[in-house]
């Protein structure tokens, strides 16, 4: 009896592509289809991700604070391949903005379902320590890092949640090694409770039909970065360089995809091979 379960499990995992539920294993290479919502989505890995998510199929909602023109920049490289994109306006760490922001995106999508959230829009803050640290000064960066995600999600939740008839879906947060690292100090402060909000709604949001996964990236050629790339020791990657947005945004959309569809309360490293590694999955 042993011996024959061991052969089954070995046959169903070198198969003709099935599964023991009998769907296909490899997932298909067909178009995704729906809206995506990406803020912070002007520039850097915001933009990858925006574009990287209109090559899949998406509609996608790029959300900007204050670069009008990197918006209009990324909508018109999506239409220009044929996809369908447009920009909105909003600060996410303001609630009214982000109520105006989704009911905006629901008079623009129209029946398409909203499918994905990345909640990637941040701010480095002050790089001082505790002593230069005022309560303005953390409640800023904690506002953009931290609450702003947890109000794009309370709205996410309400439009893509199976209970409440959605399609369910994925959210992706953008949080950051530094949330273990411990440095910039205010940063790492907001990018902590970002894994913790995150760690707080697997569950609960599982049970709606959406997975949400995070993504912490290390040394990545943005303009939230580019001076201190400039003396960056190296050697602490072991890779031997920084990575591009192109290469956070990849790992990014294959967590929206139907390919992760088992993958849920992840949080990815995609750092080059700098440590801290992948804290859950």
């Amino acid at each position: 009896m042993i011996r024959r379960a061991l052969v089954l499990s070995v046959s169903v995992g070198v198969g003709a592509g099935l599964s023991l539920s009998g769907r296909p294993k490899y997932a298909s290479a067909a178009p995704e289809r729906g809206t995506a919502v990406v803020t912070g989505g002007s520039r850097g890995i915001g933009a990858a991700t925006s574009c990287a998510l209109a090559a899949k199929g998406y509609s996608v909602v790029v959300v900007y604070q204050s670069s009008p023109e990197g918006a209009s920049k990324v909508v018109a490289a999506i239409t220009a391949s044929g996809g369908r994109a447009i920009a909105v306006q909003a600060d996410v760490g303001e609630e009214d903005q982000v109520r105006r922001l989704f009911e905006e995106v629901d008079t623009w999508r129209g029946p398409e379902p909203l499918r994905v959230l990345v909640n990637n829009a941040g701010v480095l803050g002050p790089r001082d320590g505790l002593q230069q640290l005022t309560a303005d000064s953390l409640l800023s960066v904690l506002r953009t890092n931290t609450v702003g995600p947890a109000l794009c999600l309370r709205e996410a939740e309400r439009r893509m949640s199976t209970e409440s008839g959605g399609s369910g879906g994925a959210v992706v947060q953008v949080s950051s090694g530094s949330a273990y690292i411990g440095s910039p100090l205010q940063y790492a402060c907001s990018k902590g409770g970002l894994n913790s909000l995150t760690i707080g709604l697997v569950a609960p949001l599982a049970r709606q039909g959406i997975r949400i996964n995070t993504v912490s990236p290390g040394m990545t050629a943005t303009d939230m970065i580019a001076d201190t790339v400039q003396t960056f020791d190296l050697s602490q990657i072991p890779v031997g360089r920084v990575g591009t947005p192109d290469e956070i945004a990849n790992c990014i959309v294959w967590l929206c995809s139907d390919e992760s569809s088992y993958v849920a309360g992840a949080n990815v490293r995609v750092a080059g091979g700098r440590p801290p590694g992948t804290t859950l999955g």
